[in-house]
């Protein structure tokens, strides 16, 4: 059944589906060309925000310009609870597909760096984190409140992001435990966190009064 609703938001977002593909193979050559000197972190992870953004955006638009649909999935057998980890769901398969097609980047252009585990876990820990308050906070104040959180993100984004690496590079996490446990502990904390996030979303979702 959770197959069946990522797949909804999917044909919803059909229109847009190629474009944001295309955008997530683009952005990491663009960085490369206009910032060589940033590692492919960087461009991976602004990749991975921007495509998972999107693409929620334009369900969530969706969603909210026909609310009778979100009513009439709601009588259906599926539980609400269900239909909120699709969403989770939605955003973890399109995180997968821009792995898929920065590693193919990667391949033709050796210049992005490495592919490896450590640079997944801590993008997919950062993402975790901002979808993880992203989604309970949309849940609860519906979209039309939150609809500018995605260009807050994408201003953020460029200023944090140097901070960030200054910031690991002078803690250096992996020369206190290996690189393989710190993915382990980076993906094991993403993992609680998206559960409790999801937890906190049904529960708002569930006394939320569908019209």
């Amino acid at each position: 059944m959770l197959f069946h609703l990522i797949k909804k938001d999917f044909l919803i977002v059909k229109k847009y589906a190629f474009l944001m593909l295309l955008v997530s193979i683009l952005i990491p050559l663009f960085v490369l060309t206009v910032t060589p000197e940033l590692p492919g972190s960087v461009s991976f992870f602004i990749s991975e925000i921007f495509s998972i953004f999107m693409l929620l955006q334009f369900v969530s638009m969706k969603e909210y310009q026909y609310p009778k649909a979100t009513s009439l999935l709601c009588a259906t057998p599926y539980r609400r609870s269900t239909i909120v980890a699709s969403k989770y769901g939605f955003c973890m398969f399109i995180f997968l597909v821009c792995c898929l097609t920065y590693l193919i980047d990667s391949f033709f252009f050796p210049d992005l760096g490495r592919f490896s585990l450590e640079m997944i876990s801590i993008t997919f820990l950062s993402i975790s984190l901002v979808i993880g308050i992203y989604l309970p906070i949309q849940y609860k104040l519906g979209y039309e409140k939150t609809r500018f959180f995605f260009i807050i993100i994408i201003m953020v984004t460029p200023f944090l992001l140097p901070q960030i690496i200054q910031f690991n590079d002078g803690i250096d996490m992996t020369s206190l435990v290996p690189s393989v446990m710190f993915s382990l502990i980076a993906l094991f904390s993403s993992l609680i966190f998206l559960l409790l996030s999801i937890y906190i979303s049904v529960k708002i979702y569930n006394h939320k009064d569908l019209v």
